[in-house]
């Protein structure tokens, strides 16, 4: 098959954050070529690179034999590349038929349309719902209508970013098929970001891995699955010694935290699938699972930031449901968000400090608290008046940490707490988690570290598709090799 997109070197920095690191990448004509890694991998910034919505800082794209490099989206189109995103984009208000006829206006004359609109409504399986307004398309037919809005600028080259996200098994199905369509029988040549394995091994030619914004691996299938960066990029590093051996004398206790067959949705999309988990009281729990599993989605369900649409979310014997996340966190329920969310204007004590307003303390507690996040880290001690932009990642993370804990809290969720980290602040951040649970807080921990989190837990459930699939003791899975790779790798 002869190249048809090349990027060589391809680089993108967000401040001191090198999101792309110098990617090399070769598409070829007529190929599926996906593109994995775990969370924070860089694969939707490599997207936007190749797609004009983000311009390089470094590298070079080359596309049909041209240099497109930092070419916008729409000179790109013209070109004949087209991309779907990862959430749907469609105009709600218009039909089905109408949103296709949007993008082949620009495209086509005016009398080849119509034409063009009704080949790929039935290239999408959409004919018999061109009239149907597309806000009310279930949400697997919007996908396929995002995917005919690509489709209607006339593309050699296809990038489809998730296109299954949030979707049933019957409609994964049906989308599977047709991106089997689009190259087997339209000749489209397909760039594929997508978290379910299962359709990744099935339908690609060549896979991509990355991990903290590089290239580290690539190949078929096969040779990707047996990749040992890959394993490790998948399931962490082990950190012994921590777990087993901690000898805290930790005894869980009552359950703190229960959910009780909860569904959630993002608009039509649904995430959780009847979740059902308990915490006991000074436990830490790991919750584990692929990208896109809804590891996140469930804390932000505990978190009152998503509204469940079935089931319960039971706290210390109070139901959630309907309380706004600031009375959640007056319960004494914090959450490290994954990507820090530190305010960039504020220094370092004065992100700290912050949970004060709502916690009741007085000054000499509010003051012992404040000392022991500096005793934690000394390192934000020496930058204690350095605002959250002047931070490294690392401090950053540790300002997450330590202003989570602050106040009355019970119950901490961290969400992907060592991304992006050193090795070194990685261990820190363990003893860390471990102190914390020693001076009475409940932990729920989402690491994609799954060895990591593994030897810190005591229990662990694992999310497949929005659905817990298994539930078992820490040390069954980190004992088990074969069973982790089955759950939480490719």
């Amino acid at each position: 098959m002869t190249e048809l997109l090349r990027a060589e070197r391809l680089s993108r920095a967000f401040g001191s954050l090198l999101a792309v690191d110098g990617v090399d990448l070769v598409v070829r004509r007529g190929e599926i070529h996906s593109i994995i890694g775990p969370n924070g991998a860089g694969k939707t910034t490599l997207f936007n690179l190749l797609t004009g919505t983000l311009p390089p800082t470094r590298g070079r794209i080359v596309f049909r034999g041209e240099d497109v490099t930092g070419l916008p989206v729409h000179q790109l189109a013209r070109r004949r590349l087209a991309r779907s995103y990862q959430v749907t984009s469609v105009f709600p208000e218009l039909t089905v038929a109408e949103n296709l006829q949007i993008p082949a206006r620009r495209h086509l004359p005016r009398h080849e349309v119509d034409g063009r609109v009704a080949e790929i409504l039935k290239e999408v399986e959409l004919a018999d719902r061109a009239g149907v307004l597309a806000g009310n398309l279930s949400h697997g037919d919007q996908r396929h209508l995002d995917i005919g809005i690509a489709l209607a600028t006339n593309p050699e080259l296809l990038l489809l970013d998730e296109p299954t996200a949030g979707m049933p098994p019957h409609e994964t199905s049906g989308t599977v098929d047709l991106i089997r369509r689009l190259r087997d029988h339209h000749g489209y040549t397909i760039v594929l970001i997508e978290h379910k394995m299962d359709i990744v091994m099935a339908i690609s030619d060549r896979i991509t891995v990355m991990s903290a914004g590089r290239k580290i691996a690539e190949g078929t299938p096969a040779e990707v699955q047996a990749d040992p960066a890959v394993q490790d990029a998948y399931l962490g590093g082990l950190e012994h010694g921590l777990g087993p051996a901690r000898g805290d004398g930790a005894r869980p206790g009552e359950p703190l935290l229960t959910l009780e067959g909860v569904d959630a949705f993002y608009g039509l999309s649904h995430v959780l699938h009847g979740v059902s988990l308990t915490v006991r009281e000074g436990e830490i729990v790991a919750l584990l699972g692929r990208n896109g599993a809804g590891k996140t989605t469930t804390l932000k369900t505990i978190m009152g930031l998503v509204t469940p649409r079935r089931g319960r979310v039971v706290f210390a014997g109070q139901d959630l449901a309907g309380r706004s996340p600031e009375a959640i966190a007056r319960l004494g329920v914090g959450l490290v968000p994954e990507g820090r969310r530190i305010f960039a204007n504020l220094d370092v004590e004065e992100n700290l400090t912050l949970p004060f307003f709502m916690s009741g303390l007085g000054a000499a507690e509010r003051a012992a608290q404040v000392r022991r996040a500096f005793e934690w880290f000394p390192a934000l001690l020496r930058r204690r008046r350095n605002t959250g932009n002047r931070l490294s990642g690392g401090e950053q993370q540790m300002v997450a940490v330590g202003r989570a804990v602050m106040g009355r809290k019970r119950f901490l969720m961290l969400d992907e707490p060592t991304q992006g980290l050193a090795p070194l602040i990685v261990r820190h951040l363990a003893e860390i988690i471990l102190d914390i649970r020693r001076r009475g807080v409940t932990v729920l921990l989402v690491e994609q570290n799954a060895r990591l989190a593994l030897e810190l837990a005591d229990r662990a459930y694992v999310l497949e598709d929005g659905r817990i699939v298994l539930e078992a003791p820490a040390a069954r899975l980190r004992d088990n090799p074969a069973l982790m790779a089955r759950h939480l790798v490719l």
